[in-house]
């Protein structure tokens, strides 16, 4: 009974979410599927905290014959994401007043859902890429749900890089299933180790993981996507759906299998840059949405750290996955909290009761994400120190230096932040309250974050309460708000005055803007001897402007990459090529 009972909650983690999506399009069943619909990650919740560890399930009837299973990895990914769905969930019952939008809004939520958490249990390569690709696709409609310019414009970028992410990782999993002579991850990971394939391999693995994970160069969707998508959507987007890149890596990359100090070291220096490089744009935001995308970019930057340092040093990733899980968890849980907590701000406190309640609920999960003393930050930074200090690599020395210059400069991206949604008056008594579905499942996250220190994994067996420990936590933050206020005051009073903003996207308005200037040398030098076909390619690149000012790269695709025929054929089209040009 136990096994049927173990057996019946593994299908149900993706399986409930698939059916409620499904559920919403008869219209006989609309009703009764969103009244369960916030609910749909409750199973994905009860199996994280299910006390038989290394439950499986073999279904040969699925696919070419799959796996599902909770191994201690997939349990922490579970835990966390299944928390913040669920809070997401029930926070958009009160975030939707318009029963058409939140019923349209769940179709797209739902289906993302199913591939989120089916993913994490996933055992092998081809139903991993599954669910990989269905929580990618419809994320789609999550981030273009308002229908303005700027999020079909985010809503564009989004899917190309996507669906490129999608042909890399087709290349990189056809290519291990040969080397492997199977599909288990468990048969995957060693053989890659030994492949003469390994390193186009490795190199898809991280491109195509590395969109999802927001690494540096490949992040230009998170500061678009995040601000235009609803409350809830930007809450899983950044939480959760970041972290699959992350647990790909990990299910994937040879890690203690074999020393790859190349990859390794790229991975550390593409992590570090990132980690300070994305507070630096972050900083020059207006809208805290962005901000917090941009910390989504950094604190990915650590994490892609330690999986570095983890091709670097091999015998120490038993210690370097653990550090990570924290971190991924730590991340996954504060990220969740603030982005809700930015619609809870928008809709501004009416007494001074729920103001005051309001501004502790932003400040402890900001905190958190700063490292201060006492917070799963603290723990999780503490641990990836300890490892860095481990590693016999020259990285090693490097990271203690800059791990806590980083808790610095994220501590003033947390107080530019709080400075754009601070509550700074109550609205008048007259004024429509709060839903209450919003304030229980904010509240649930943030006190999610703030107990999270005592049950983390591992906390109990690294000395994380030293005063030696507290102090090397306390001062960046100290310091760091210390700047922030100095910030502040030469604002407030005018001191003196700068204009210097980079636009949301920072890398990819580069590229438009030299694929505009491509386009004007076009039509100086022999533009309208062009063949019609090339000359049409051009005047598409240059045809549209957003509001921003800056030229839309992606709009003269638009139409003609809709039409399913056209996309499916691509999209083999360069799976092949890209299997053709690692198999030379």
């Amino acid at each position: 009974m136990n096994d049927v009972l173990s057996a019946f909650l593994l299908l149900s983690v993706p399986g409930l979410p698939l059916m409620l999506a499904l559920g919403l399009m008869p219209p006989r069943l609309r009703r009764a599927a969103v009244f369960l619909a916030p609910w749909g990650a409750l199973p994905a919740l009860v199996v994280s905290l299910w006390p038989t560890p290394g439950i499986t399930l073999e279904l040969p009837w699925l696919l070419i014959g799959s796996r599902l299973g909770l191994d201690e990895t997939a349990r922490v990914f579970l835990f966390f994401t299944a928390l913040l769905w669920l809070a997401a969930s029930v926070y958009t019952m009160g975030y939707f007043r318009c029963r058409s939008s939140r019923r349209r809004f769940f179709t797209w939520f739902l289906f993302a859902m199913a591939g989120n958490l089916g993913l994490i249990l996933a055992q092998d390569m081809v139903i991993f890429y599954t669910f990989f690709a269905l929580m990618s696709l419809a994320s789609y409609g999550l981030v273009v749900h308002e229908h303005t310019l700027e999020a079909l414009r985010a809503g564009r970028v989004y899917i190309v890089l996507a669906v490129v992410g999608e042909v890399l990782l087709f290349a990189a999993f056809a290519l291990a299933a040969v080397a492997a002579g199977g599909i288990e991850f468990e048969a995957v990971r060693p053989a890659v180790a030994g492949s003469q394939m390994r390193d186009w391999i490795v190199g898809l693995m991280l491109l195509g993981f590395g969109i999802k994970a927001g690494v540096i160069g490949l992040h230009v969707w998170l500061p678009l996507a995040h601000p235009v998508a609803p409350t809830p959507a930007s809450a899983v987007l950044s939480g959760a759906m970041i972290a699959a890149g992350l647990l790909g890596w990990l299910r994937v990359l040879p890690l203690g299998e074999t020393a790859l100090p190349g990859w390794g070291g790229a991975m550390i220096a593409a992590g570090a840059m990132a980690f300070f490089y994305a507070v630096l744009v972050g900083l020059l935001q207006s809208n805290p949405k962005t901000v917090l995308a941009y910390c989504s970019v950094s604190k990915m930057g650590i994490m892609t750290i330690g999986v570095g340092l983890g091709l670097v040093a091999p015998d120490n990733w038993p210690f370097i996955s653990s550090a990570v899980l924290v971190f991924a968890l730590h991340h996954g849980l504060a990220k969740g909290a603030l982005f809700l907590g930015v619609g809870m701000a928008a809709t501004q406190p009416v007494s001074k009761r729920q103001r005051n309640l309001l501004i502790v609920g932003l400040l402890l999960p900001a905190l958190s994400l700063a490292g201060a003393p006492l917070t799963s930050g603290m723990i999780a930074k503490n641990l990836m120190k300890v490892q860095a200090m481990s590693a016999e690599s020259p990285w090693g020395d490097w990271l203690q230096i800059l791990l806590p210059w980083g808790s610095l400069a994220t501590s003033m991206l947390m107080a530019r932040f709080l400075y754009l949604v601070w509550p700074r008056h109550e609205r008048a008594s007259g004024a429509q309250a709060t839903p209450k579905a919003m304030w229980l499942s904010w509240l649930v996250l943030v006190l999610a974050v703030t107990l999270s220190p005592w049950f983390a994994p591992l906390a109990d067996e690294q000395d994380h309460w030293t005063m030696m420990t507290m102090i090397s936590a306390f001062w960046p933050v100290a310091f760091g708000g210390g700047l922030a206020v100095c910030v502040w005051l030469i604002d407030r009073y005018q001191w003196f005055s700068w204009s210097f903003k980079i636009p949301s996207g920072d890398l990819l308005f580069i590229v438009e803007n030299r694929l505009c200037s491509l386009v004007a040398f076009a039509r100086l030098f022999g533009f309208e001897t062009l063949p019609k076909w090339r000359k049409g390619f051009l005047s598409g690149w240059g045809r549209i402007r957003d509001r921003s000012g800056s030229w839309s790269v992606l709009d003269s695709g638009e139409n003609r990459f809709a039409l399913w025929a056209v996309g499916t054929t691509l999209f083999l089209i360069l799976g092949m090529f890209s299997v053709f040009l690692a198999a030379c």
